[in-house]
């Protein structure tokens, strides 16, 4: 995906307000986020484009910004003694930065085989612990997520956008959160050019590799080298510094952002109102991006509202 662009803020009164002013635009079947048929697109191989991620690029430095990324958006939630499932878990980075902040129990399943293969081999990195399971299941399979369970955490950043079924996914993740739990989910937002990314993650997924290639090199050059040009040491710098970003890797998110089909997204005010209202959560903290917002919402037996604060910081 792009390189981020945050801006961070709380369900706070002003908040609040601007989601109940926007969800009065109309029934939310007219909100609903831009979908197009994948009948005739090849979906996007995103576990080898995370294998290849790990392969090349994985280092405890990125593994700490995951971390500290994480805990950050769960603060003041201390995920130490927490049970968490990743839901679509991908490179299994997000799952190790679980890991390692002391969740008691971990389960971490995604759809794409290759995504289970590198989870996996994360979980070789802290000698295959008993109490951190890898699955390969889908967030569609009803059957399968009846199997696995509540949660204390259900974390699913940017992946239910791509099950070709967003809004069901969503619904299906929701229903392995325990009553006091908090979801953690990130989905892409409207955008004025969302007509315009998806037909081209369609070309893209319908081409071949030269295709690709140039397709990569024409977004890079549009988005990092040209707007920089008369500064070129911003273009390393840029590259450089964006592991800060959850410890991503440029390149790995260009091919994810270009590629990544199934693609579906929704304006804020829509998650905010299918959160509250169908699936009976609180908005408890909402971050912006470029491409994707991430929202935190808590179960209805809720968390002690006192522990988040009010207004930006």
């Amino acid at each position: 995906m792009p390189p981020p662009k945050f801006g961070r803020f709380f369900a706070n009164k002003r908040l609040r307000k601007l989601l109940t002013i926007r969800a009065t635009l109309g029934p939310l079947d007219s909100l609903m986020s831009n979908v197009a048929s994948a009948v005739d697109t090849p979906n996007f191989e995103f576990g080898k484009n995370w294998q290849s991620f790990l392969a090349k690029c994985y280092s405890p430095e990125r593994l700490e910004v995951s971390k500290r990324c994480l805990a950050a958006f769960l603060d003041p939630i201390d995920l130490h003694g927490k049970t968490f499932i990743d839901v679509g878990c991908g490179s299994g980075l997000s799952s190790l930065a679980a890991y390692d902040l002391g969740v008691r129990e971990l389960v971490s399943f995604d759809l794409d085989p290759h995504s289970v293969d590198a989870t996996l081999s994360l979980r070789k990195l802290r000698d295959d612990p008993a109490h951190w399971t890898v699955l390969r299941g889908s967030a569609l399979d009803e059957a399968f997520l009846k199997s696995l369970g509540q949660w204390d955490i259900v974390y699913s950043w940017g992946v239910l956008h791509h099950t070709g079924q967003m809004w069901n996914a969503v619904r299906n993740a929701r229903t392995l959160l325990k009553p006091d739990g908090l979801f953690f989910i990130a989905l892409y937002t409207t955008s004025p050019l969302s007509e315009y990314w998806i037909r081209t993650k369609k070309a893209y997924n319908r081409g071949g590799s030269l295709r690709k290639r140039l397709m990569e090199a024409r977004y890079v050059w549009r988005q990092l080298v040209a707007p920089n040009l008369a500064m070129p040491w911003r273009i390393a710098s840029a590259v450089k510094d964006y592991k800060k970003s959850r410890g991503m890797e440029f390149m790995t998110d260009v091919r994810d952002w270009l590629g990544g089909w199934p693609y579906e997204d929704a304006r804020i005010e829509e998650v905010w109102r299918f959160g509250v209202r169908d699936l009976g959560l609180t908005l408890v903290n909402l971050k912006t991006g470029e491409a994707c917002t991430e929202y935190l919402f808590a179960g209805p037996a809720g968390t002690d509202r006192s522990r988040f604060s009010a207004g930006e910081r």
